[in-house]
């Protein structure tokens, strides 16, 4: 028997409800991602269990009391990790991950999207199974994680790496190409041998400068995310393409110039000023990468025609590098860059920085897009300034 929604709530209810329930569950994909690169980072951590606090939370509300235990162990889980009782992982963040899948399942029951399957024996099967992490001996932990994995998703294969007894301390983060196939599936874009070879340049190119590393997916996250906003705008595929190409030429500058910390030469910006060429060049030659190479060499035009490197216009500038420009300056805010000699701003003042530049460097609109955009990546960031 498929679970049981039963609800005297408004159709306004629903949709408020449901409108809420998608923009947490696309927090916790965005910051579990980001958790996966830098797990030792307690407010990526706060802000996935005050989502999933405030779902649980609503879910009486819509009739969907039967769901509350699974959620209850989603959130003991986070609980643990949160006071270090346990070591986040990235099959941790897979469970997580799928848990709230489920529940997205039954929320587009609800809405009149799709059929969920759920059975209140699933509920309570995936809902012991997460307890077991939870109070299993640290040696049989990693097993009863990959046993959860597969009660929540039967069609997942554990490999041997996941089979693994390595220490916390000496366990290798998740890889960049993982981490990048995860978010593509999440957008639909199906991988043909040209994207796999885009990621496969992945790993080289976060290799080459510490300040790279985990740049990739959390470029890609904030591209396709803030598109799909705006009614994807830009071809999905296209975009993505130039996110994980736009940079690959500063893999040929020196390593003094990429972690030079004091002000660049007229000199050296000519030579950083070349490595949007290098991308644009390599996609003009594969097939059926036209705009992904438009977007690639445009991505550091501005508005007012101060970029380079050809200091067009804005009606000049594709849609897809406005959005790339946008994400691309907003990241190097958000982390650190040599060639920067400022503080690590935190994340609203990140945004102030964007938007201070909104007509000059970026597109108004799209600013306007990045701004409504962040309020999901951050949900106390609505009422600021």
């Amino acid at each position: 028997m498929t679970l049981q929604i039963c609800t005297e709530a408004t159709k306004e209810v629903i949709s408020d409800f449901a409108n809420e329930f998608y923009d947490a569950y696309e927090l916790c994909e965005i910051k579990l991602v980001e958790l996966e690169n830098n797990p030792a980072n307690q407010e990526l951590v706060n802000l996935i269990f005050r989502a999933v606090h405030t779902v649980k939370g609503n879910l009486s509300f819509v009739g969907l009391q039967p769901l509350l235990p699974l959620l209850q162990s989603v959130e003991d889980l986070l609980s643990k990790i949160r006071d270090g009782s346990l070591v986040f992982s990235a099959s941790l963040s897979d469970v997580i991950l799928l848990s709230i899948d489920h529940i997205k399942n039954v929320v587009d029951e609800l809405t009149g999207q799709g059929s969920s399957g759920l059975t209140p024996v699933k509920v309570q099967q995936f809902r012991d199974s997460i307890t077991r992490i939870i109070t299993a001996l640290p040696s049989e932990r990693q097993q009863t994680i990959n046993a959860t994995i597969n009660t929540l998703a039967p069609e997942t294969v554990i490999s041997n790496e996941d089979n693994t007894s390595t220490p916390p301390s000496e366990a290798k983060p998740p890889s960049a190409e993982k981490n990048v196939l995860k978010v593509l599936h999440r957008y639909n874009i199906p991988i043909n041998e040209d994207l796999q070879l885009m990621i496969s340049l992945i790993k080289p190119f976060e290799q080459r400068s510490p300040y790279w590393h985990g740049k990739s997916v959390r470029l890609l996250l904030l591209a396709l995310g803030m598109n799909e906003f705006s009614g994807n705008r830009v071809a999905p595929e296209q975009l993505a393409a130039a996110t994980l190409m736009h940079d690959f030429g500063m893999c040929f500058l020196p390593t003094s110039l990429l972690h030079k910390n004091t002000p660049y030469t007229t000199k050296e910006k000519r030579q950083i000023h070349q490595h949007p060429r290098i991308a644009f060049e390599l996609l003009g030659k594969m097939c059926n990468w036209e705009e992904a190479a438009e977007i690639v060499h445009q991505h550091h035009e501005h508005m007012n025609g101060d970029g380079y490197p050809h200091q067009l216009l804005e009606a000049e500038i594709s849609d897809g590098a406005k959005i790339l420009s946008i994400i691309d300056t907003f990241d190097a805010i958000m982390h650190d860059r040599a060639h920067i000699i400022k503080v690590k701003r935190p994340f609203i003042r990140s945004i102030l920085e964007i938007n201070r530049y909104a007509g000059t460097q970026f597109s108004s609109e799209w600013v306007g897009i990045f701004n409504q955009f962040a309020q999901k990546l951050h949900p106390y960031s609505a009422n600021t300034g």
